[in-house]
């Protein structure tokens, strides 16, 4: 599964490479001493959505910065930041450790502020791939920006007694969640517990499953990429 998703990343880096030259210039900037990548076309228009795109566990700002680009979707402001902790083994960075409520906590809190830091008055769309997902739903339903969409790859809910309190996203906010049917590292059952946990907070996510493990595939981009496009349309 890891080499799966290996091969996905490199396909994903080729693909870039090859069009790179059309592509938006990445800035850094730095929010309490962490890194955050941001691609950003010149010209922004003033109503386009900040994108928020988390890694996962052992990966970091570089992971998925060109994501957005590869769904071809209308311009925005595209942040993604480094994982507050470093994880051990020295392969990367992560947003908590072992389901650290804590951890969270201080994750979230900090993506809140790098929202207000880089879009304050910006609609804001959050994604990310499993302790991003996780940050992605959390963060996402935490923020005072209007929210146009979160969603989950190969993600889940955890502590949602706790992580699902005091929410300020309304219950219409559209909220996919994508999983791979042999997912070994978080399984699918995990996944359609957040899925439960949600719907009883009244929200309305829409759950795909794909023929993947703890990975992305073409099918389960595209997806998210229909769903981001309705999303978009409404805004």
């Amino acid at each position: 599964m890891k080499k799966a998703f290996l091969l996905f990343l490199l396909a994903l880096a080729a693909r870039v490479c090859a069009v790179q030259i059309d592509l938006p210039p990445v800035y850094t900037v730095v929010v309490d001493s962490h890194r955050c990548l941001v691609l950003e076309p010149d010209h922004l228009p003033q109503n386009a959505p900040l994108v928020v795109l988390l890694h996962g566990a052992h990966g970091s700002a570089t992971s998925l910065i060109y994501l957005w680009s590869e769904l071809h979707l209308p311009p925005a402001r595209v942040a993604c930041p480094d994982g507050l902790f470093f994880l051990e083994g020295g392969k990367g960075f992560g947003w908590y450790h072992k389901e650290s409520q804590s951890d969270i906590v201080q994750s979230r809190d900090y993506l809140l502020k790098l929202v207000q830091r880089l879009g304050p008055k910006r609609p804001v769309i959050f994604a990310g791939l499993s302790q991003g997902a996780v940050m992605s739903i959390i963060t996402g339903l935490h923020c005072p920006n209007k929210v146009l969409a979160i969603v989950s790859m190969s993600g889940y809910v955890p502590n949602p007694s706790e992580n699902l309190r005091d929410l300020k996203a309304p219950r219409s906010t559209p909220i996919l969640m994508v999983h791979g049917q042999a997912d070994a590292t978080i399984p699918i059952a995990d996944a359609h517990w957040g899925e439960t946990n949600l719907k009883a907070q009244g929200y309305h996510p829409v759950f795909k499953t794909f023929v993947m493990g703890h990975s992305i595939s073409q099918a389960s981009l595209n997806s998210v990429r229909d769903f981001l496009v309705q999303a978009l349309s409404k805004n």
